[in-house]
Parts: structure tokens; C-alpha cells; sequence
């Protein structure tokens, strides 16, 4: 599950074949455009009209228009979409890098021999630091929306902004979503030393044993779905074997906001997990991230996590294959890399009364 990155279109139009006249994101046309859709005061009438008549254009099937109005859309969408993508940073680094660039990662990892504690014949044995650079592989993610453009033509742009929300929380959701797996494969099939645990519901003495291992890199940060991080309250008590207690303050915390704030010093935090309304399983949405995993994040410490954007959006025209609707598509290029060697960084647990135990295939 989770795999359906991409929207299918027949009869593609790339918006980058054709020379429109929109060129500027700031412009009176892209300032109409976005007041149109959000129902809020249109300034200025003649870019109304311009929309219109570029929409009534569309309609009768000219590609140039079809593609003004995608840039126009992509200008609108692209600032508060990349905003949000920025909280992939969440995780460790994240760089926006042009059109054109190459999406290289440098490590540096210890080489040579341990270091000693005197030296024996005058010499000290240390090891030294060694920087590899390797490619990153980046993948296409896509959103997309059916459009009308004879309604857009009369001055009706309601299902705009519906669409354009739809697809900023899209390609968000899925950047999320590519990080998370990538970071629970690299952790789960890592060689030698790594801070993992996997089990049915989240062990207290496994989540202090996780803790504990990743604390000696820094104070740690637990992050999770509700499902799972909401467990941690079952561990915020004392009990003599007969009776138990939590303490007011503690209680107060899980009253107002479902969670504890502090778990043994480590600051517990809810990763949001909203629903992905478009597949269903079970007689309920599934929500995009996997729900049971639970990760173990250290504070100042540079993270082996490292994500980017490459360019902005990129929008074309078409004819979805699954319903043979006409859609507007943007995808966004995006790349996550866990540096090798050093997983350990990063603790990891996964209930897997919410998560499959298997992994999730990228």
C-alpha cells in the first residue's frame, strides 16, 4: 500500500513545450488568480476578464492557454507548497537545488585503526576521517485535479482552490510518506550496530532500552504517530504491584492535549498523520504514514538524514487513464538519503498491531 505516486495521463500536454505570456509568480494576473479561487476581492477586473478569456481559450483547445493557466496555477501553488515541504526537515537537512543540478550526498566516516590511549614508540595510532560522495537517486511525486475550464471561463474558480488544496496537501503527504520508508528500510536492514525494535505494541523497557542507546548522541526527541506515541501514557505512572498512581500534573498534560509532553527527558512529539481520502481498507481511510513506527531523534547532532527538492513544480495536461477525465498534473522532483554507515543515529520501533512487520517497499 502506499505506492500510488503517480497520476496517469494520456494525450500529455507539457506546459514546457509551449511560450506563454505568464511569466512572473508576482504578477496582477497570478494576484486575480489566487484571490478568484479563495472567493476573496479581485482588484483588478481586467486580469478577471484575462483569466476568462484565457479559459474560454482552453475550452475550445488551445494548448498555449491550457498551459498560461497551469503556470498561473503553479505560481499560485508552488510558494506555500514548498513552505511545507521544508518540514521534511523534520527529520535532519533539507536543500532546494535548481532544475539543472545533480543531487550528490558527501559522508565522512572514521577509517584506519582505533585511537589509543598513549602512544607506544612515540606514535599515536588514530583513526582519521574519510569522505565518500555518492549519487542520490530522486523520484517524481504527483498531484494532480480534474478542471473545468468553461466554469472557470464564466468567473466561477471555487473548484481551483479546492483542487490546488488538494494538491499542496498531496505532494505533501507523499514527500512525508517517501521519507518515512526510506528511513525505516535504512534502519531496519542496516549491517552492525543499530538502535531497533519490532514487536506488538510499544514495549516500555524496549522504548527505554532504544532511548537509552541513542540518549549518548544527544537528548533525544520521540516522535510518532498518535496511535503509537499516545502508549507512552501508560508508562507515565509508579506502581508498587498493587496499587498505581501518575502524578497531577502529568494527568493535566494527557487531559489537555492526549499526550505526554516528557517521557525520562526525552520530549515526546506527534507526527501528523492525516487520512488519505482516495483508498480505504477495513471500513476506514488509511491514513498516509504508517502508524506504528516510532522514531528516536537526537538533538545537536548533525543528522545522517539529509532531503532535497529538485527545481519546482512541473505541470502538464491530460487525460487521466483510470477515469478519462481531463486533469491538470504537477509533480515535484524530491530525493531522501540516510548516510551509510551511520544508522545507528537513528532509533527505530514498529508496533506492528499498526504497521506490517514485513517493511515497506519504496
Amino acid at each position: 500500500m502506499f505506492d500510488n505516486m503517480i497520476i496517469e495521463l494520456n494525450s500529455v500536454h507539457k506546459d514546457a513545450e509551449y511560450t506563454g505570456r505568464v511569466t512572473r509568480p508576482n504578477s496582477a494576473i497570478v494576484e486575480t488568480f489566487s484571490a478568484m479561487a479563495s472567493g476573496n476581492p479581485v482588484k483588478s477586473d481586467k486580469s478577471a476578464k484575462e483569466i476568462m478569456a484565457i479559459a474560454n481559450r482552453a475550452a475550445e483547445g488551445d494548448p498555449v492557454a491550457a498551459s498560461e493557466l497551469n503556470t498561473i496555477r503553479r505560481f499560485a501553488i508552488e510558494p506555500l507548497m514548498l513552505e511545507e515541504i521544508k518540514l521534511m526537515s523534520l527529520f535532519g537537512n533539507y536543500k532546494p537545488i535548481g532544475f539543472g543540478e545533480s543531487i550528490e550526498r558527501e559522508v565522512y566516516t572514521y577509517a584506519g585503526d582505533r585511537s589509543r590511549f598513549q602512544a607506544p614508540n612515540g606514535d599515536v595510532v588514530f583513526p582519521a576521517l574519510q569522505k565518500s560522495t555518492y549519487p542520490v537517486a530522486p523520484i517524481t511525486i504527483s498531484g494532480g485535479y480534474e478542471i473545468d475550464y468553461r466554469a472557470l471561463g464564466n468567473g466561477n474558480a471555487a473548484k481551483e482552490n479546492e483542487g490546488m488544496e488538494l494538491v499542496r496537501r498531496d505532494i505533501r503527504n507523499k514527500a512525508a510518506l517517501y521519507m518515512v520508508k526510506k528511513v525505516y528500510n535504512a534502519v531496519k536492514n542496516a549491517t552492525g550496530v543499530k538502535y531497533w525494535s519490532e514487536g506488538a505494541g510499544i514495549n516500555q523497557s524496549d522504548l527505554d532500552g532504544v532511548v537509552n542507546k541513542v540518549r549518548r548522541f544527544g537528548k533525544t526527541t520521540i516522535l510518532g504517530d498518535y496511535a503509537t506515541v499516545s502508549q507512552i501514557n501508560n508508562f507515565a505512572g509508579w506502581s508498587d504491584g498493587t496499587h498505581f498512581g501518575i502524578s497531577d500534573a502529568a494527568m493535566e498534560e494527557i487531559r489537555k492535549t492526549g499526550l505526554l509532553g516528557m517521557y525520562k527527558g526525552s520530549i515526546v512529539k506527534e507526527i501528523e498523520n492525516p487520512y488519505n481520502m482516495t483508498e480505504v481498507s477495513g471500513g476506514n481511510f488509511v491514513p498516509y504514514l504508517p502508524a506504528g513506527l516510532v522514531f528516536i531523534l537526537p538533538a545537536n547532532q548533525d543528522s545522517p538524514v539529509m532531503s532535497w527538492t529538485r527545481g519546482g513544480l512541473t505541470s502538464m495536461t491530460g487525460t487521466d487513464v483510470a477515469t478519462g477525465h481531463l486533469m491538470t498534473r504537477f509533480d515535484l522532483e524530491i530525493a531522501v538519503d540516510i548516510a551509510k554507515g551511520r544508522e545507528f543515529e537513528i532509533g527505530l520501533m514498529n508496533d506492528t498491531n499498526l504497521s506490517p512487520a514485513a517493511g515497506y517497499a519504496l
